[in-house]
């Protein structure tokens, strides 16, 4: 336990005081501002503008920029070949779910700090929120309650969870193809194509993909939806940890 958790501070410290997660963190930033600035006028506030300026942009929000900081590092250090350095002295298993638990969270962060961050800057101009304009999302009822900034936080938070996915179904995929661009693309790929699959599965809607990944789903109340995506990401993020420690044993052990 003492390795994993000096592995993972160290990791921590790689991801998140890095150039990379700076740009990855601007990069959102930038997105947001380029889908939204167009759209301002003068009833505008930072709830609307916030609304509006993901729109068209979610995936390379949650999927391509959350990936930069950390999620390529297996696959970068197989290919320099210094893996085995830190394998050697933490063990595959530390070294994995370490890899895991940081890409995740780095890729949350990352989001959520830059949705934060232009929320901030969009109050240089705009009041925070007016009562004519409303989002009609599961988190609507806390604009109801007067929360606007209980409300920024929970939908920005609600769609950087979906930024752990992509880390670490990234992650998981360069345990199995380590090349760092293949583990920035195939994450993108593998969604659409099962988003293409599963719109005619008929599966129940919260389980749908698109509300999994983009969309916030309505489970009755705020509360229960962000609770509902939490859970979700939760276990999927088990199940592709599972898999890349067991792929990263089995590729050292037949490498």
């Amino acid at each position: 336990m003492k390795q994993f958790l000096s592995l993972t501070a160290t990791n921590f410290y790689r991801s998140l005081f890095s150039g990379r997660f700076v740009f990855s963190v601007l990069g959102v930033i930038t997105v947001l501002f380029l889908t939204s600035f167009g759209m301002m006028n003068s009833d505008s506030d930072v709830v609307s503008v916030f609304m509006i300026s993901g729109s068209g942009n979610m995936v390379l929000i949650m999927g391509v920029l959350p990936l930069l900081p950390f999620a390529m590092s297996f696959a970068m250090e197989w290919e320099e070949r210094s893996a085995g350095f830190w394998m050697i002295r933490t063990g595959i298993r530390n070294y994995a779910l370490s890899k895991v638990l940081v890409s995740a969270i780095t890729g949350i962060l990352a989001t959520f700090s830059g949705i934060l961050l232009y929320a901030i800057l969009l109050l240089v101009k705009l009041p925070l929120y007016n009562a004519l304009n409303s989002s009609g999302d599961p988190y609507a009822p806390l604009l109801e309650a007067g929360m606007p900034v209980t409300y920024l936080l929970s939908y920005a938070l609600h769609i950087s969870l979906s930024s752990a996915l992509f880390a670490v179904a990234a992650l998981w995929i360069s345990a199995y193809f380590p090349n760092p661009f293949s583990t920035l693309a195939a994450p993108i790929v593998l969604y659409f194509i099962l988003f293409r699959l599963t719109r005619t599965w008929g599966i129940p809607e919260f389980l749908s993909l698109v509300w999994i990944v983009e969309g916030p789903y309505h489970a009755g109340s705020p509360l229960l939806s962000l609770l509902l995506k939490l859970g979700t990401v939760i276990v999927l993020c088990l199940l592709m940890g599972y898999g890349t420690v067991v792929q990263i044993r089995r590729r050292v052990q037949y490498d």
